[in-house]
């Protein structure tokens, strides 16, 4: 077997995909080739066995995919957000339905848990892939743990991304009859055009998720993103206990001002807080919070 055989062999083993390996393959080929003073035997012994130099290739594409794609998730979840933001700003305007007014007031309550969930996982998932993607821009090779923990964050956000915006779908969909046809109109376009760049991002995410990455070294978590809270490492039922009081302080602070109710602002606090200390729980370890 040829040295060139060889190395695509080992490129294919390390899920490279087609148009990056037969490029890969087509630059060592001309190299080779321009080799003309030296014999093959000299050329191949400077260039390294094959094994090897896949595998370097390999790591490094791995990298590049893994912050490629981090960033390209944060910019679909940042649709999201901004058809969330423009949804809940002219609802304000016009004024809330009130759940039991639309179709099924059923379809009202799960159209709001799955916006308030899904866009609190989606903020924290994708955020934190992002932050982790340009502190680490600067490395040619990760970790394939890191690269693991980069792509598990970039899919839970995307996943409470598309539940987001299916909660905004559900939502217009439920008080179609009392909301007046532009905000129903606006609101719906917002969210099928962020579900649709959610959609795309999942793909190309799964596209440059074939490459296996070998490099050794830890995975990092979320206090290595953020090495204020290194000190709550070891205690991470206070940092839940914390990012609850907090969360849901500052919700309760906001409601009160919006609806110029206190009860109110209370009861959706305290749901945030639980609804954060639920994804700490179910999801924190998957994202680095803890261990």
């Amino acid at each position: 077997m040829s040295w060139l055989s060889e190395f695509e062999d080992e490129l294919t083993a390390r899920g490279i995909r087609p148009a990056a390996r037969e490029r890969l393959v087509a630059e060592f080929a001309d190299h080779l080739a321009c080799e003309q003073g030296s014999s093959t035997r000299i050329a191949l012994t400077r260039l390294g066995a094959a094994r090897e130099i896949a595998g370097q290739y390999a790591d490094e594409l791995a990298a590049d995919d893994a912050r490629g794609g981090a960033l390209g998730v944060f910019a679909a979840l940042s649709c999201a957000a901004i058809a969330l933001v423009v949804e809940q700003v002219t609802l304000g305007r016009v004024g809330y339905p009130g759940f039991n007014h639309g179709y099924s007031a059923a379809l009202a309550l799960i159209a709001i848990a799955a916006v308030v969930l899904g866009s609190q996982v989606a903020l924290v998932a994708g955020s934190l892939a992002a932050w982790r993607a340009v502190c680490r821009r600067r490395e040619a090779v990760l970790p394939a743990a890191e690269i693991a923990l980069l792509r598990r964050r970039c899919s839970i956000g995307l996943s409470a991304g598309l539940v987001t915006t299916a909660g905004l779908l559900g939502y217009v969909v439920n008080f179609s009859s009392v909301l007046p046809v532009w905000w129903l109109v606006l609101s719906g376009t917002l969210a099928a055009g962020a579900a649709a760049a959610l959609v795309a991002a999942r793909q190309a995410l799964a596209r440059s998720s074939s490459t296996l990455a070998l490099a050794s070294g830890p995975p990092g978590d979320l206090f290595d993103d953020i090495p204020p809270l290194r000190g709550l490492r070891a205690h991470p039922l206070r940092l839940c206990l914390l990012a609850a009081l907090g969360t849901g302080g500052l919700v309760t602070l906001a409601e009160w001002h919006a609806e110029h109710s206190l009860a109110e602002g209370v009861q959706r606090g305290i749901f945030e807080a639980l609804a954060l200390t639920v994804c700490f729980a179910l999801l924190g370890r998957a994202i680095g919070a803890r261990r």
